[in-house]
């Protein structure tokens, strides 16, 4: 089965154009723009540009979306991918197929792992907070201790906010930046 050419969406600039959680029809081959990958908790797992496909994930494991996708602020075009593309593989190549599906496993096992990693940041953070507030907040170890979590806390991009409501542009630099420093 080839891909249609004429075959493309369009999503406007912060458009959802999934939810975790919800079911799955088709991959994308994203042709221009690019989309963010959130985790359903608001952990920013990534940002994939063209020539990358997103949503296969569910599709070749035939579950429900396990990520939040968000297209870029200057908005995404994707080509469209059946379900019966990967079917057709792993029908002709079951060693491929086999090895496709491997893989997503384990990307599913990063995604989670990184979730935990990034809660688990934001709990402490939360804790180092309360002891801020019960303690001097002039203490030099404060304040090392303060920047030390404020630079953990933007390489592992949590935006709740981002990915409740794709439509109100968190800032884009920032965003830039943080995913610079983490990848």
């Amino acid at each position: 089965m080839l891909l249609k050419r004429d075959n493309f969406i369009i999503w406007d600039p912060n458009e959802v154009i999934y939810r975790a959680g919800e079911p799955s029809h088709e991959a994308y081959l994203i042709m221009e723009g690019s989309v963010e990958l959130f985790t359903a908790e608001g952990l920013r797992l990534n940002r994939i540009g063209a020539n990358e496909i997103l949503g296969e994930t569910s599709l070749l494991l035939d579950t429900e979306r396990t990520v939040t996708a968000i297209a870029s602020p200057v908005g995404t075009k994707a080509t469209r991918i059946p379900r019966q593309y990967f079917v057709d593989i792993a029908k002709r190549d079951k060693v491929t197929a086999a090895l496709i599906r491997k893989i997503q496993f384990r990307l599913i096992d990063s995604n989670k792992q990184s979730n935990m990693l990034g809660l688990e940041i934001e709990n402490i953070a939360h804790l180092f907070e309360e002891l801020i507030q019960q303690e001097s907040p002039d203490s030099a170890m404060i304040a090392r201790l303060r920047g030390r979590l404020d630079t953990v806390r933007q390489q592992v991009v949590i935006d709740r906010h981002l990915a409740a409501y794709p439509n109100i542009q968190a800032n884009a630099t920032e965003n830039e930046e943080n995913a610079e420093n983490f990848g």
